[in-house]
């Protein structure tokens, strides 16, 4: 198979459609090409795969060229085309030679939805990295020059100068660098292990395959397939042997599991690296399922927390520095927030880093149809016209299948059904015929799906997202449409709904049982407790009297939670064994889980009526409003950027819990990418991702010596002025000067490498009051440079810092500088940079 460059891919292209048996199989690096060149040489692919994808080809050719463009087929193709080229919109001016009409449909409203076909191109780029020059310790971490965006970069910077034990809940947008955030948390504290929780087996094989990637990058003489880090259900027993020594030993620097591991058999593992100091960190990512799913099905999601304090606490009392909490997450909301601070903010600090923004990649479509049979007209319309790879999501498994069916019927062929009752095998071979590889190309273009296809779907290439029901919630489209587009190119985004999708949306929302159910499954569950090393436990999967199965235990997990949530009962950290032996007692599928009675009133019926009914009411309001405010983006009654900002838009306790990092959490809008926006003639915006308040405490030992430095220059409020007219040759020197002394915040031109086996924050160019961080800084103005007045203002400079003790401003200016109307050595006290120097040395 040959390689090629870019610049001839299309011409090899156009001669395999033109030629495809004389033409040699080649590598293509484009994800639309490879899909198309293995399209055309491959048995099993349908005429209506292949028209598809040669429309997406078309399209996007013409929106690059601006203009129609048309190619030439052999006639073996052209005889495929002709049978499908109604139903993909293809036309054949002259025998064998095509082009593709734009698609517009009247009931999506004005404009071309398969316009996304212009992602791979220049056209179709959204996502512009900020490019803001990366700090030495994120380039030496990570091997990157530049920050993608703000959010990443502050996070990155509150990981690694965050006081040990705190915890860091960082918001940001897909696609801006998690993984990075993660990869310096474990790098700042060596030797010893950051545990990286993520909620599904195709998660923790993503997070192995870009940890190993990186390790192997870091260390090329060493066989990438060395590099393990997913500790799942079927890791196999000598294999997590090997993991229990390595960090023992503080070799293994990052460990990807479930919550269901990290609280069971791993626990004492965890337990004890914290007490040898060999723990550093633990990371939740996708960290909103702590609330969405711990509360509901999947309990352990809670127990994190619990285990967290225990953590911590054998960590301080053998005086070993406390793991950092990093909780990761795109979308949270309110609730989700306040949840989060509630669990994980003790002991302190806890800061919110919240850099939420509009995603500028998918382009919005929403159309209701009148019935369902128009609702299948649309959808098998829009399948057969936007580009590919595309996701269909719909509400249930069933309803899944029949689309399937119907789509196969239709004479699609490359497409793949992903539910809840789909296996995790299955799932991973979906993902790998999903994926275009060198060695591997795709074989899958359409995927029929639940929401159960959300998490871990990191294909970068997904250009297509349909959904032909209405989502329970704002947060599921919004997250489900953040399926497509990752590589930064436009993507569409549908949402077609039908009459009956409300009562079907209405089914997924959150459901409570009424007090005396509750109170019959909490007498059951009680009354079959059991005891073991004096701790009573009750089994979820207890099922007297109802059947089992996973929504018997999902009630009684709701049962327990929201005992919990009321002060009624806490739950109980408990060993792995003491659940094995209580397993082995009995002769169904148990799950035990330990627990303490607050209250001795559960076997009235007064709390029941009264307490329980009134958390009842709360849980069912919130989830109602959740559903109205999804209504009210599909029909159209609102922008649907509006909607997407409403939902995440912080709460007053949020502000009050967090401050000003709260403003971050609702995207600006209007988008401009919307079917509001473009009835209104918004057009798109062109910001840049947005900035943030770099706002946390700082580590104890993050102060700087500069004391004897102030008084020498007659400093004011930490403010100190140094001047000279050869910037050239003293900054560089008094910039690793003042490293040495403390100073962590650099910013301005330097023509040296600043040390990076510490963390020192670098900002090519001077920096003003409110783009410090919270730590000392040295700021270099060059020659001519106007100095904002803002830097006379003590309260302007110490907006980002939490401790203001022994924390200073130095900035270099040239001699005759004015700040303000005042000048600098005349009315403002300062001291040369080279007498400066010898005082810092001395």
């Amino acid at each position: 198979m040959i390689r090629h460059t870019e610049e001839d891919a299309d011409e090899i292209l156009l001669r395999l459609l033109r030629d495809p048996e004389g033409t040699e199989p080649v590598a293509f690096r484009d994800d639309l090409h490879a899909r198309l060149a293995h399209a055309i040489t491959s048995d099993g692919v349908s005429d209506l795969d292949l028209g598809v994808l040669v429309r997406h080809l078309l399209r996007r050719w013409s929106l690059r060229d601006r203009r129609d463009v048309r190619v030439t087929t052999a006639a073996v193709i052209s005889t495929r085309l002709r049978c499908v080229r109604d139903a993909v919109l293809l036309r054949e001016d002259t025998p064998d030679r095509w082009s593709a009409d734009p698609w517009e449909p009247g009931w999506l409203g004005p404009g071309t939805p398969d316009a996304a076909a212009a992602a791979g191109i220049e056209a179709g780029r959204r996502f512009r990295s900020s490019e803001l020059i990366a700090d030495p310790f994120f380039e030496r971490c990570t091997g990157y020059a530049y920050y993608r965006t703000p959010g990443q970069r502050a996070a990155c910077r509150a990981v690694v100068s965050a006081p040990a034990g705190s915890t860091i809940i960082a918001m940001l947008p897909t696609g801006s660098g998690k993984t990075e955030v993660a990869l310096c948390l474990a790098d700042q504290r060596k030797n010893s292990l950051t545990l990286v929780v993520v909620p599904t087996v195709a998660l923790a094989y993503d997070f192995e395959r870009r940890f190993r990637e990186h390790y192997a990058r870091r260390n090329p003489a060493v066989d990438k397939s060395a590099f393990k880090f997913a500790w799942t259900g079927d890791t196999p027993a000598e294999t997590r042997e090997v993991f229990k020594s390595r960090v023992r030993e503080g070799r293994q620097p990052l460990l990807v599991t479930s919550p269901e591991s990290m609280t069971r058999s791993l626990r004492e593992l965890l337990l004890d690296a914290a007490k040898t100091g060999r723990l550093g960190g633990l990371v939740i990512d996708e960290a909103h399922l702590v609330t969405q799913w711990g509360r509901d099905f999947r309990p352990e999601f809670r127990t994190l927390a619990d285990l967290r304090r225990d953590l911590l606490r054998r960590a301080a009392e053998r005086e070993h520095p406390e793991p950092t909490t990093l909780l990761l997450s795109a979308t949270l909301g309110s609730y989700e927030l306040e949840d989060l601070h509630f669990l994980f903010s003790e002991p302190g600090p806890c800061t919110l880093i919240a850099a939420n923004a509009l995603r500028a990649e998918p382009e919005l479509w929403i159309s209701a149809a009148d019935d369902e049979q128009v609702r299948q007209d649309r959808v098998l319309e829009a399948l057969a016209r936007l580009p590919r790879p595309a996701v269909l999501y719909l509400t249930s498994p069933e309803i899944a299948e029949q689309w399937a069916a119907r789509l196969r019927e239709h004479g699609y062929r490359r497409l793949a059904t992903v539910t809840g009752q789909t296996s995790a095998e299955d799932r991973m071979l979906v993902l790998e015929g999903l994926r275009n590889t060198e060695h591997s190309p795709a074989s899958i273009d359409l995927v029929v799906a639940t929401s159960a296809f959300g998490l871990g779907i990191d294909y970068p290439h997904i250009r297509t997202v349909v959904h032909a029901c209405l989502p329970e919630t704002v947060d599921r489209w919004y997250q489900e449409l953040g399926r497509g587009g990752r590589d930064g190119h436009v993507s569409a985004g549908l949402l077609i709904t039908a009459p009956k999708d409300e009562a079907e949306a209405g089914n997924l929302t959150t459901k409570v049982l009424s007090p005396p159910t509750a109170q019959d499954r909490w007498n059951d569950l009680w009354g079959h407790r059991r005891t073991h090393s004096g701790k009573t436990f009750v089994d979820l999967e207890g099922s007297r009297g109802v059947a089992r199965g996973s929504y018997n235990r999902r009630w009684n997990a709701q049962v327990v939670q929201a005992l919990v949530e009321l002060d009624a009962c806490t739950r109980v950290q408990s060993d792995f064994e003491e659940r094995a032996e209580l397993a082995a007692s009995v002769d169904e599928p148990s799950d035990w889980v330990a627990v303490e009675l607050r209250r001795g009133d559960l076997r009235a019926a007064t709390f029941w009526t009264e307490t329980w009914q009134k958390w009842q009411a709360t849980e069912m309001m919130r989830s109602r409003q959740s559903l109205d405010a999804a209504k009210a983006v599909a029909s159209l009654s609102i922008r649907a950027c509006e909607g997407i900002a409403r939902y995440y838009k912080a709460s007053d306790r949020v502000f009050g819990l967090f401050g000003r990092a709260a403003e971050g959490t609702a995207p600006t809008a209007p988008c401009g990418r919307c079917p509001g926006c473009r009835r209104d003639g918004t057009a798109p915006s062109e910001d840049s991702s947005p900035g943030l308040p770099q706002s946390w405490p700082l580590a104890r030992d993050a102060t700087a010596d500069l004391a004897r430095l102030a008084a020498a220059s007659g400093a004011h409020d930490g403010l100190i002025l140094l001047t000279t007219d050869d910037h050239e040759r003293v900054a560089s020197t008094l910039a690793l000067a003042l490293i040495r002394r403390g100073v962590r915040h650099i910013a301005g031109s330097l023509d040296v490498d600043l040390p990076a086996d510490r963390w020192v924050f670098r900002d090519a160019e001077p920096v003003g009051p409110s783009e410090l961080t919270p730590c000392s800084s040295f700021v270099i103005h060059p020659a001519g440079y106007r100095v904002p007045g803002t830097w006379l203002v003590p309260s302007a400079r110490a907006a980002q810092r939490q401790q203001i003790e022994q924390m200073y401003d130095v900035l270099l200016v040239e001699h005759g500088t004015s700040i303000n109307g005042r000048q600098v050595g005349r009315e403002l006290a300062a001291l040369d940079a080279w007498t400066a120097l010898e005082v810092i040395r001395s």
